[in-house]
């Protein structure tokens, strides 16, 4: 099969969150398997670097009165998959972050940047003499690619079918109606069964309702979104076209996110020479600063700092830790009041918390290997990839039961590979970390627990047929 796969984000070129490590490892997998799979993202500043040299370029107008919008044809030299990179310097050559200004907030014309970028993913869908390569599917990923599927519905012309992924429904990419007119989409589609959303307009609804099929990043999650309590506000919609949804687990890309070959961490090791995992835990502790008694545990969280991911739970339940011998290590950066938080944590336990702002991908490896148990206890997670390299490295997650977490880790007898707790609340949350504290001191039991967690495979190669049978199903359907 061909397949356009767009996305804001693909790893390694650019990463903010989970969507760019599935965009940057489902394609491959999919190549590997023998499929035909092309990329497009915007060309954001310093891309053009990253990639290959450019092969072609393609001038697609001035459609959105910005200046001229080009394609340029290369391919992501780590792992050779094809690439268009969307380049226009007034929407995507700025210095701060691809969605946000320097102070945390949406660039206030996101509507016509990822416009743009659905537009020019349309028309390549549409018009494969472009680029002299038609694509079987489009798969598109979260808000700021779902307008292509409302550009294609627009056009009112035979098109290939349309996948949809939602990898975190609450950002829904909604505008003020006034700025409606700056997408040049039909206002044909502007109505409660379109893309009109609570008096706005929305890029992930239209991604939805203009889809042949909708996936999520996990089983649970698909079924949650159903309801008011995780629908946010789509719920109704997506209850509807309910027939359509389907959850595939994301999975990891095990060449990256693996103890025994990862190049990013002190010492490698694999289920045979677990035990050293310890060289890179006190190798983390040194890096730190932190006390280096290895016989007490060490928590770990790599992560957007919001309400979210229930952080400002961790806050409340900490002390209690710290004060038996625990130490905490934090890589994030995002809400304000929660960097505060964690900054003045740092502060009243110097030797026992650590508190980095900001993403550093070595870091991160470093902490996973390094750390005893992952604190993720979120109150909505679609899907979650942390505690999946978690398992990997013998790490065990702390999480709360949902969605993708609760695919995924288990608190069950023998078979445990973590800890879960129900209630997002800081006591439950609390209560699962004093289990995972006492269970640190039972080292046969607490072994067992990280082999458990490291045979677990979430690898691409286990869940990408799953995929290669939607697609399928998908162009049988329209034959």
């Amino acid at each position: 099969m061909k397949i356009l796969f767009a996305a804001s984000e693909i790893y390694p070129l650019i990463k903010t969150g989970g969507l760019a490590d599935v965009a940057g490892a489902l394609p491959v997998a999919l190549r590997k398997k023998g499929h035909d799979v092309k990329l497009i993202m915007p060309a954001y500043k310093g891309i053009l670097e990253k990639v290959a040299p450019i092969q072609k370029t393609i001038n697609l107008g001035d459609q959105f009165g910005v200046g001229h919008l080009l394609l340029l044809e290369t391919h992501i030299p780590e792992n050779g998959t094809p690439i268009w990179l969307l380049q226009c310097q007034a929407l995507y050559e700025r210095e701060d972050g691809p969605y946000v200004d320097k102070n945390g907030f949406d660039f206030n014309d996101n509507h016509i940047r990822f416009a743009a970028l659905s537009w020019a993913t349309a028309t390549l869908a549409l018009k494969g003499g472009l680029i002299d390569w038609q694509a079987d599917i489009l798969h598109l990923n979260d808000w700021q690619t779902g307008f292509a599927a409302a550009y294609l519905k627009g056009w009112k012309t035979e098109h290939i079918p349309v996948v949809t992924t939602v990898h975190n429904l609450r950002y829904n990419g909604s505008f003020d109606l006034n700025q409606f007119a700056d997408t040049h989409l039909s206002s044909e589609l502007l109505n409660i069964h379109g893309i009109e959303f609570y008096g706005r307009f929305s890029g992930l609804k239209a991604g939805l309702v203009y889809a042949d099929a909708i996936t999520t990043v996990s089983p649970t999650y698909a079924e949650e979104i159903l309801t008011p309590e995780y629908g946010d506000g789509l719920d109704g919609v997506l209850r509807v076209m309910q027939e359509k949804l389907t959850g595939i687990l994301n999975g990891v890309d095990y060449d990256q996110w693996s103890p025994e070959k990862d190049l990013l961490i002190p010492c490698n090791y694999n289920l045979e020479t677990l035990d050293q995992k310890q060289v890179n835990k006190l190798a983390l502790l040194k890096e730190n600063n932190l006390s280096e008694d290895i016989k007490k545990p060490i928590f770990g969280i790599v992560s957007r700092l919001t309400e979210q991911k229930g952080l400002d739970l961790v806050l409340d339940a900490m002390p209690a830790l710290l004060k038996k011998g625990a130490r905490l290590i934090v890589l994030g950066s995002g809400d304000r009041h929660l960097e505060a938080g964690y900054l003045e944590l740092q502060k009243r336990y110097p030797k026992q918390v650590s508190v980095r702002i900001g993403y550093f991908e070595d870091y991160s490896h470093r902490i996973q290997a390094g750390i005893d148990a992952l604190l993720i206890p979120s109150r909505f997670e679609p899907c979650g990839l942390t505690q999946l390299y978690a398992l990997k490295y013998g790490t065990l997650p702390v999480v709360r039961q949902t969605g993708g977490l609760a695919d995924t880790v288990f608190e069950d007898g023998e078979h445990t590979n973590g800890f879960v707790f129900k209630d997002a609340d800081s006591k439950s949350l609390q209560a699962a970390m004093e289990r995972c504290y006492e269970s640190f001191k039972d080292i046969n039991g607490w072994r067992v627990k990280q082999q458990n967690a490291m045979k677990y495979d979430y690898s691409w190669d286990a869940v990408t047929d799953q995929w290669i049978d939607l697609y399928e199903s998908l162009i049988c359907k329209k034959l």
